[in-house]
């Protein structure tokens, strides 16, 4: 299999590659902040029910902006980059993995 070449430093390409990492990120900062806002045992007892739902408010409007940052460069670079190693973080495990576990 032929090796994909690392596009130039400040590319374009790069630039997209750089986007579709921070969108990744923010996707996952959304999907823990969904969890740890709505499980029951890993909710914060601290937040009222308006404080919780801004808080996954914030979070999904910071994934929609990665994505549409990630979009635009894609569309102005003419592809999506393919082939550049781009995974999900290692998962955290919540309050209520661990009690889960623990049975």
């Amino acid at each position: 299999m032929a090796k994909v070449a690392a596009p130039e430093p400040g590319s374009l390409e790069e630039r997209a590659v750089a986007a579709h990492r921070a969108y990744l990120m923010a996707l996952v900062a959304w999907e823990r902040t969904l969890h740890r806002m709505n499980c029951a045992i890993c909710s914060p007892s601290d937040l009222c029910e308006n404080e919780r739902v801004q808080v996954c408010v914030a979070a999904e409007a910071e994934k929609e902006s990665r994505r549409i940052a990630f979009r635009d460069l894609c569309d102005e670079l003419g592809f999506v980059p393919a082939g550049h190693v781009i995974a999900l973080p290692a998962e955290e495990l919540s309050a209520c993995c661990d009690l889960a576990s623990s049975h």
